[in-house]
């Protein structure tokens, strides 16, 4: 399983790699939202060969890509971050409106996530920003909901309260309805607060609402684990 890295990058990234395969070898790329998973299948070679060459493959592969490479079958970015908080010592909140509390029930669907995961709020109302994140009512008056000062408020507000290390927070419209054309249906805030400082960004995360959903969790997740990486 691949991140940050567009298919089409990746496979041009990759080409030399996948041309030097064995004939008996054949790649699939598998795009999801903010991941690209690699598969190798074998043909008309025993079982034991192709388990050794496709390691062997792989092992080539992460001296290619390294910082792109998250695991095999059924690792996530999510478990990269909560392996990494669990051994550091690290702290997590979450504040999400768009998301609806998908990014918070990613981490705690994971056993141990109560060694550092703090509190995880769904303020969809501008009131809920307001009085359970600190969010200046003002500011969302002159910039809107859906706008950076107040996607970093969220993180910062979150984090303080919680007495986390590390915040996420995302505020977008993920439509049906809502948009418009400087805002259109799709666009997403998220943020991360840090012990270093918050940083924050905007993402089209498409029209289809559950995909918007999805996206922007997985787009908020991408930028916290790199964030707490190098912790």
């Amino acid at each position: 399983i691949t991140r940050g890295i567009a298919e089409s990058i990746l496979a041009e990234r990759i080409a030399d790699w996948e041309d030097a395969l064995p004939d008996y070898l054949h790649l699939a790329y598998l795009p999801a939202p903010n991941i690209v998973r690699l598969r190798l299948s074998a043909y008309d070679v025993d079982e034991a060969s192709a388990e050794q060459e496709i390691e062997r493959q792989f092992t080539l592969l992460r001296e290619i890509i390294p910082d792109n490479i998250v695991g095999m079958e059924g690792a996530t970015v999510e478990r990269l971050i909560h392996d990494i908080l669990i051994s550091k010592g690290g702290k997590l909140a979450v504040a999400e409106s768009c998301t609806g509390g998908v990014i918070a029930s990613k981490f705690t669907a994971m056993a141990g996530a109560s060694q550092y995961f703090m509190a995880g709020v769904t303020t969809y109302s501008n009131e809920a920003k307001r009085d359970l994140v600190g969010v200046s009512m003002t500011d969302i008056e002159c910039f809107g909901a859906v706008s950076e000062v107040v996607a970093l408020e969220m993180a910062e507000g979150v984090r303080r309260i919680a007495g986390a290390d590390y915040a996420i927070a995302t505020t977008g419209i993920a439509g049906p309805t809502g948009g418009t054309k400087e805002k259109p249906v799709g666009t997403v805030w998220m943020a991360i607060a840090t012990p270093h400082g918050t940083i924050a960004t905007m993402r089209n995360c498409g029209t289809d609402r559950s995909q918007i959903i999805s996206r922007a969790s997985a787009y908020a997740i991408e930028m916290l684990y790199d964030e707490v990486k190098n912790m």
